[in-house]
């Protein structure tokens, strides 16, 4: 006997196999029970997740004899009186099955109509099943609404479409809808378990895992998928052969990629964009699997469980913090996006991996920006500081405690705007660095006060971070000592603000003084939107 694909031979007959639809079955079942059918009932949803499969059991449930031949209408059909068997043969003379992507004209759909009229042959009712309802012209559309609204008693119709948004509001209004859901991964992975232990096949749960997320909700795609990686494993489901097959990170990949970035080391990240070169991974695919685990990791962070990290994951669980795993995953899922833009896709997921090091924050760049100094802040913009007063050191800010010259590092001379830009410091630091003004420096502690409106840049990651890039001018052992309370205006953020304000002050006066201008405005009655202006000056933070 020849081999029967397993989305046929695994193509539900009954309504109780079907896998992840309870919300439309049941009311189908009950609809039937009670005998409340509608004449035209229409199943949207996505490809592959049941909506032909549903229209011909709900044909069988309206056809059933029973197996004695004397039953009437059921919500389960017994599969072999004489109906139900050339359902499932697809030769009812019945059951009218139209694909309306090749039947759009209105001549067909008339032609079609014309046959409502007639009695059926041997069935109960005449079933009329319209898939990808949505393609067929406005004239078509037209031609049936006459007939959908009030058919004779004895026809059904069921339309189905991935794309409900094309249908006209009068074809809607006239039908029942049911919207099918796209299944989860883990659904899919269940019911191809159940799938295996029937056929026998030895498969890897892992593998099972990586096909329900390749089908993307669809059923029919994860048993075409597992027909292949059948014939890939020779006969068994491995993770490596399902990975190979899909060109999907494995967890291994996953490690390395992860301890990488934790070390912030860029060469490792690298070197695993060159392996996944050499083995022709889907650099798309890698950066779905990324997104995922990041998504995996934040939850059981969040949740306090690692129920769903993989166990060669979870000695990296901790590895990262909830903010940086939220931007982690933003960044993933951005480069996914954007891939095809990229000269070519393994420059593009190399840059994604290199961001997600630069916010991260490396120690590379961190001695970069200290380095030519030796540990003290140097500017080629003004010449080597003389060694501070106790006036510049103690005294930034007006109306602030007095702090002795003395307790400032050797490379720190009080200016803190200046150097917040020295440091050029990366992501949410960068910001509470930005936003922060300078209290005092004593024995160690660093104390800067924080606008009550900016908050949220408290977060001890953000913080840590900041004292990490400070302790090379600092000294060692630096602790940091923020707090809320009211802004002085002596901020790197005031500052730029009071700069920008300026300048776009000064634009608006150039603009508003020049003749041509004033000309368009006395002859034409024109008027300048202030909002438009924008200053042609630099960056204000150089």
């Amino acid at each position: 006997m020849a081999h029967q694909v397993l989305a046929r031979k695994w193509r539900p007959r009954r309504f109780e196999d079907v896998v992840g639809q309870d919300h439309v079955v049941k009311a189908l079942g009950n609809a039937l029970q009670t005998g409340r059918i509608h004449h035209a009932y229409l199943f949207t949803g996505t490809r592959g997740v049941g909506k032909t499969t549903l229209a011909r059991i709900l044909a069988k449930a309206l056809n059933c004899r029973g197996a004695d031949g004397q039953g009437g209408i059921t919500a389960n059909p017994c599969g072999v009186c004489e109906a139900c068997r050339e359902i499932d043969a697809g030769r009812f003379v019945d059951l009218l099955e139209v694909d309306a992507a090749t039947n759009t004209k209105v001549d067909e759909m008339r032609e079609l109509l014309e046959t409502a009229q007639y009695m059926p042959v041997s069935g109960r009712y005449k079933v009329y099943i319209i898939d990808e309802v949505h393609m067929l012209s406005r004239s078509a559309f037209n031609a049936m609404l006459k007939t959908l609204e009030e058919p004779p008693g004895h026809v059904q119709f069921i339309l189905a479409t991935t794309d409900p948004q094309k249908l006209p509001v009068t074809v809607l209004s006239r039908c029942i809808q049911f919207n099918l859901k796209q299944l989860p991964p883990a659904m899919i992975a269940g019911h191809l378990t159940n799938v295996l232990q029937a056929e026998g096949v030895p498969a890897e749960q892992p593998a099972l895992h990586m096909l329900g997320q390749a089908a993307q909700g669809s059923v029919r795609d994860s048993l075409s998928l597992l027909d292949q990686a059948i014939a890939y494993g020779a006969g068994k489901v491995t993770a490596a052969g399902v990975s190979g097959m899909l060109g999907a990170l494995d967890d291994s990949a996953l490690v390395r990629i992860l301890a990488a970035l934790a070390r912030k080391q860029a060469s490792g990240l690298l070197a695993e964009v060159d392996a996944m070169a050499a083995r022709s991974y889907s650099f798309e695919t890698a950066l779905r699997e990324l997104a995922g685990l990041f998504q995996r990791l934040a939850v059981a962070q969040a949740a306090s469980s690692d129920a769903d990290v993989p166990e060669s994951l979870r000695p990296l669980q901790n590895a990262f913090t909830l903010a940086e795993l939220q931007v982690l995953y933003q960044v993933a899922i951005t480069g996914r996006r954007d891939l095809y833009l990229a000269p070519d896709e393994q420059a593009g997921i190399t840059m994604t991996l290199l961001r997600m090091l630069t916010l991260l924050g490396t120690s590379g760049q961190r001695e970069k920006s200290i380095r030519p100094a030796e540990g003290t802040i140097a500017s080629s913009a003004r010449p080597a500081a003389p060694p501070a007063s106790a006036s510049q050191v103690a005294a930034p800010v007006a109306g602030r405690p007095m702090q002795s010259a003395a307790t400032a590092a050797s490379g720190f001379d009080g200016d803190w705007p200046q150097l917040v830009r020295q440091l050029n410091l990366p992501s949410l630091s960068g910001m509470l660095a930005r936003h922060c003004e300078f209290l005092s420096f004593k024995d160690g502690v660093l104390s800067l006060v924080l606008p009550e409106a900016q908050r949220h840049l408290v977060e001890k990651v953000y913080q840590d971070k900041l004292r990490e890039a400070l302790e090379p001018v600092m000294g060692r052992g630096l602790r940091l000592n923020v707090e809320l309370g009211q802004s002085q205006g002596q901020s790197v953020a005031a500052e730029d603000t009071r700069i920008m304000d300026d300048r776009q002050k000064e634009a608006e006066a150039s603009i508003r003084s020049d003749e041509f201008v004033n000309g368009l405005i006395s002859d034409m009655g024109a008027d300048v939107n202030a909002a438009s202006i924008r200053p042609t000056s630099g960056n204000v933070a150089s």
